[in-house]
């Protein structure tokens, strides 16, 4: 406690450049419980209060969880996005009376000391998943804008639209079903993982972007070295609705893609994007009970409200990001699209061809998306995407240097 109680300054400076993504780390380690974190994450303070929180939130707890803190800010991922942790190693210094007890270790590693090679686990960098299959895999879309009884979803064909042209310029083969109940949706999820049939996607209405639409699908396509599913719907705590209403769980959605259900995917990366709200409350926390309607300028904006369950991953190499954190309304502008979906999109399209991996991509959704604004009766409305993975390696999509057709 003492160490991190000298260091605090210098931490604060450091992890304020990138806040939510210590934040997750933090969570992720149970040195925070959820309502710590969601209480943390949710406020409209600046980056460097939320780390002063933290840290207080930290030293308040006991030694244990400040060691595990140190040693987590240890890790390699923590030091490659904040290079300056290296810097409090210069600040710490031996005790001198070694007399009081044993000598406790600097809390990062002194940069002339060598480990040997045996003691090091698979090198110094994280390796690349490999993505050199053509095409690199599926895309399936599952866009669903008119419901039996909930509000219809204006606006998510143009999200539908934009991700397919991202996707299919980074070689994935684009597939969409539209307006499917919880059954439906389950059923689709199946036979694109298992992929015995063509007829069986046709029973599905399953459709397939080519040349700038979507069209009938002629031949069955095949899983390759990743695979996408983006589900734009209303969404409530529990998952995600189908169009009659019913709740599709998050558990049921990952499910039919973990390693006992889909061997060919074992090992590669499976990303989900999921623009559904997941719960009632506008982000400043105040609750919602009357017609949602979100005014930003002169634009109307709409909620996808009708609250996902916090996700538990069946597995490695799992990333699932949402459009908003627990219990929170996510917005959608009738005439563009979803703030979550949209931003993701363009940060596809522009950091795709500099070799950036999908980390650094879906810190600057969050970033983005985190700092537009509305009005929602009188009150401040936001919206912070929430990211959970369990990514072994590196992502990269690589992409032609071509505008989207």
């Amino acid at each position: 406690m003492e160490t991190l109680r000298k260091n605090k300054i210098l931490i604060i400076g450091i992890l304020s450049e990138e806040s939510s993504y210590i934040l997750q780390h933090v969570e992720q380690r149970s040195l925070i419980t959820r309502r710590e974190y969601n209480n943390l994450h949710n406020s409209t303070q600046s980056n460097e209060n939320t780390i002063i929180n933290l840290l207080d939130k930290l030293m308040g707890k006991d030694d244990k969880t400040c060691k595990d803190f140190l040693a987590l800010l240890e890790e390699q991922d923590i030091v490659k996005t904040f290079p300056r942790l290296r810097e409090i190693s210069k600040n710490t210094n031996l005790p001198s009376d070694h007399t009081s007890g044993p000598v406790q270790p600097l809390p990062f590693p002194s940069t002339d000391v060598s480990v040997p090679e045996a003691s090091v686990t698979g090198g110094n960098q994280l390796s690349l998943y490999e993505m050199s299959s053509v095409p690199r895999g599926i895309c399936l879309i599952i866009n669903n804008e008119n419901f039996q009884k909930s509000k219809r979803r204006t606006g998510t064909d143009k999200d539908a639209m934009a991700l397919a042209k991202v996707f299919s310029r980074l070689k994935f083969t684009v597939v969409k079903c539209q307006d499917k109940t919880a059954a439906e949706i389950c059923n689709v999820l199946k036979v694109v993982s298992e992929l015995n049939e063509l007829s069986d996607l046709k029973k599905c209405a399953v459709k397939e972007w080519v040349a700038g639409q979507f069209t009938e699908l002629k031949h069955l396509p095949e899983h390759g070295d990743a695979f996408v599913c983006c589900i734009l719907s209303h969404g409530e705590k529990e998952g995600v609705c189908g169009t009659d209403g019913t709740v599709v769980h998050t558990r049921d959605i990952l499910s039919p893609f973990n390693g006992s259900n889909c061997r060919k995917l074992v090992e590669k990366p499976k990303l989900f994007f999921i623009q559904a709200c997941r719960g009632g409350d506008v982000q400043d926390g105040v609750p919602v009970y009357k017609k949602r309607k979100v005014e930003e300028m002169d634009r109307v904006l709409e909620t996808d409200n009708v609250p996902v369950q916090e996700c538990t991953l069946p597995g490695s190499d799992f990333l699932v990001f949402m459009a908003n954190v627990e219990q929170y309304l996510s917005f959608r502008e009738p005439a563009s699209g979803s703030w979550f979906i949209q931003s993701l999109c363009r940060q596809l399209e522009e950091s795709c061809t500099r070799a950036t991996d999908i980390h650094d991509i879906h810190t600057k959704v969050k970033a983005e998306v985190s700092k537009k604004e509305a009005k929602m009766y009188c009150k401040l409305a936001k919206q912070s995407p929430e990211v959970i993975e369990t990514l072994t390696k590196k992502l990269i999509f690589p992409a032609e240097n071509t505008a989207t057709s």
